[in-house]
C-alpha cells in the first residue's frame, strides 16, 4: 500500500468526524450540560422560595435529561447499571409529569 491509498483510506474512515471534533463536541455536550443544570437549579431555588409553587415540571425535566443520558451511555456501552439507571429515572420522570398533568 503506498502513501495514497493510506492517505484515501484514513480520509474514507474519518469522512464524518476526526478525533479532535468529537473531543469538541463531547467538551460542548459535557459544559451544555453544566449550563442547563445551573439554570435549572437557579429556576428552581426561585419557585421554591420567591412563588412556592410546585416544582412538577422542573423535577420531571431534570430526570428526563437524565435518563436520556443514562440511555445513550448504555446504547454506547451496554452497561446493564446504565440500563438500569435510564430506566429508573424515565420512571421518575414520568411519574413527575404525572403530577404535573395533575395539577393542570
Amino acid at each position: 500500500m503506498d502513501r495514497e491509498e493510506i492517505l484515501a483510506q484514513s480520509r474514507q474512515d474519518n469522512r464524518f468526524h476526526d478525533e479532535r471534533e468529537c473531543r469538541i463536541a463531547d467538551q460542548a455536550s459535557v459544559w451544555g450540560t453544566i449550563g442547563m443544570a445551573s439554570v435549572l437549579i437557579v429556576v428552581f431555588v426561585i419557585r421554591l422560595a420567591v412563588t412556592g409553587d410546585d416544582l412538577y415540571d422542573l423535577l420531571a425535566m431534570g430526570f428526563g435529561y437524565l435518563a436520556a443520558a443514562q440511555a445513550y451511555k448504555w446504547h454506547t456501552t451496554k452497561a446493564v447499571s446504565a440500563l438500569l439507571m435510564a430506566t429508573l429515572c424515565l420512571a421518575i420522570s414520568l411519574g413527575w409529569l404525572w403530577f404535573y398533568a395533575l395539577e393542570g
